[in-house]
């Protein structure tokens, strides 16, 4: 589970470092240039909200299996293109197939128990982590040596090779509902609206990981332009600090079970925001900014872990469709978060995007008050049952 959710989820930022090189590919200018991550991260939006809630319904490892598939296909397109508008496309596709991971989380949060479900959803996300790390920082060097669309040929092996590993060695799992596919996407809404916890969760995760976009969609801006002026292999290289977040998730999953959601989410977001202010004052000093960059994958890596494990806890037969519009919102973010990082890099530099982001982790700081405790939902629990009798 932790290497295939790795392996996928890099497809979804290996073009953040690229975004350069593949400009001069089309002679195309920032502003444009910028649709490729937006589309890649709205495409995975939508492969959330039409695809992940099949999961309660369908056995996740033949889903699994057809997914690999189809993102194989759309990596080699985006390896192929000739065109800017195909290469948009391409990333578009890429992002509705690689939905992989969101089907795995609820598989491992249906394996654990109340007492170990946080522990156990963080050492899952140490894949997500490592993935998101590594296609930044083998998609630079690999870019500077034989060019950006060597990187989709790689991956493009290993999504097939990946295919054998889940058909073998993933276990089957059945789904919990019998709702047709109509019925399970309209209970969508009625499940956001009812459920306060997941709507808090939705615009937390959103607002911090469109922050976490803001960052890492520009950077490669800061870093190829003056006064630094590093290849792609250094961008990447940059990336590597983040290797934190492979340790700090286990540990916010330790702090989730022991003291509950609502701390390690304030812990996340005070982090996010810490991380910011220090870029913002750091901007061209290179120890600084690498700082801040740690922290801000380690703070949003957690966020994802703490909110996670409070809106599992919500539904043990909908986790997949919770799960899916938990990460629709999320990458609804992360769109937006591109999109803003650009045009704010196009029109006042680095310190506006340091701007952009301060503001959408305090909004997401301001609507983190609905994540609770999970003590203290489970004594609003017994409250309410001694209520009613």
């Amino acid at each position: 589970m932790v290497i295939t959710c790795g392996f996928t989820v890099a497809n979804v930022y290996l073009n953040q470092t690229l975004l350069v090189d593949m400009a001069k590919t089309f002679d195309s200018t920032v502003a444009e240039i910028g649709g490729v991550t937006t589309l890649t991260q709205v495409g995975y939006a939508i492969g959330n909200l039409l695809l992940v809630p099949l999961g309660d319904m369908f056995e996740r490892r033949r889903m699994i299996v057809f997914l690999l598939l189809a993102v194989s296909l759309s990596l080699l397109s985006a390896a192929l293109s000739s065109s800017l508008t195909w290469l948009i496309a391409s990333h578009f596709a890429i992002g509705i197939t690689t939905i992989i991971p969101q089907l795995i989380v609820p598989l491992a949060a249906s394996m654990a128990n109340d007492r170990n479900r946080g522990k156990l959803l963080g050492t899952v996300a140490i894949g997500l982590v490592c993935g998101i790390l590594g296609a930044r920082i083998v998609s630079g060097i690999v870019d500077s040596i034989w060019g950006w669309r060597v990187m989709y040929w790689i991956s493009f092996g290993f999504m097939l090779l990946l295919t054998l590993l889940i058909r073998f060695r993933l276990p089957q799992s059945q789904g919990e509902t019998a709702l047709p596919y109509r019925q399970l996407l309209l209970s969508l809404g009625p499940l956001f609206v009812k459920q306060k916890a997941l709507q808090s969760a939705c615009l937390s995760q959103g607002m911090v990981f469109g922050s976490f976009s803001v960052f890492f969609t520009t950077i490669g801006f800061l870093l190829q332009s003056p006064p630094y002026e590093y290849g792609s292999a250094v961008v990447g290289l940059v990336g590597l600090v983040g290797i934190g977040g492979a340790v700090a998730t286990p540990l916010i999953g330790l702090i989730i079970d022991r003291k509950g959601a609502a701390l390690a989410n304030k812990i996340c977001m005070l982090a996010a925001m810490t991380s910011f202010l220090i870029s913002a004052v750091a901007a061209y000093w290179l120890p600084g900014l690498i700082g801040s960059a740690l922290l801000l994958t380690v703070s949003t890596q957690a966020n994802q872990v703490a909110c996670q494990a409070k809106i599992f806890e919500l539904s043990a037969t909908a986790r997949s469709r919770l799960n899916g519009l938990y990460m629709v919102f999320t990458f609804i973010g992360g769109a937006l978060g591109s999109y803003v990082g650009v045009w704010a890099w196009s029109n006042w530099q680095w310190s506006g995007v340091c701007v952009v982001g301060l503001i959408m982790v305090f909004v997401g700081m301001s609507t983190s008050a609905g994540i609770k405790n999970v003590n203290d939902t489970k004594i609003e629990r017994v409250k309410n049952t001694n209520a009613n009798s």
